[in-house]
């Protein structure tokens, strides 16, 4: 098991044998940040992958667990939001990697000596947040709640 902060995702397959291997990762704020990403102010995700390596192709079993700290949409005050996202993936080589677009399937090259995930774990977490960050109701920041009570026009 491998277990170490980085900013990239990149799961070793030169030289694996038939089997099940298990690799896990933390993703804090160095790995959002390289994406330019001004919404996730603090993070804390693992990311665990568990490979099962065949003669012809990988599966994937993506898991991310965590949260990240966005603000409020309502008072911009921090919220903690959860992070959970599970998939499988299958990975196929094939010579003509670059130019196969699948959902369901990544291709890699048949040299390949590593699987870099580093972007479908990041669009991962940004696809499993909620499209609004709130917090519960009641829970806002009061002055800011105030301010907006002051300015909101009642028709």
């Amino acid at each position: 098991m491998n277990r170490d902060i980085l900013t990239t995702i990149k799961v070793p397959i030169k030289g694996l044998t038939s089997g099940v291997y298990t690799y896990v990762y933390t993703c804090e704020q160095p790995f959002f940040d390289q994406f330019g990403n001004q919404d996730i102010r603090e993070a804390h995700i693992e990311a665990t992958i568990v490979l099962e390596k065949e003669s012809r192709l990988i599966r994937l079993d993506v898991t991310l667990q965590g949260s990240v700290v966005r603000s409020c949409d309502r008072c911009l005050a921090d919220v903690l939001t959860p992070v959970s996202y599970h998939a499988p993936i299958v990975v196929e080589f094939s010579e003509h990697y670059d130019e196969v677009e699948n959902d369901e399937i990544m291709y890699i090259s048949p040299t390949a000596t590593q699987i870099d995930l580093t972007q479908y774990v990041y669009d991962s977490v940004c696809v499993s947040l909620p499209l609004q960050s709130l917090h519960p109701t009641g829970k806002c920041d009061p002055h800011m709640e105030q301010k907006l009570a002051q300015l909101t026009i009642n028709t």
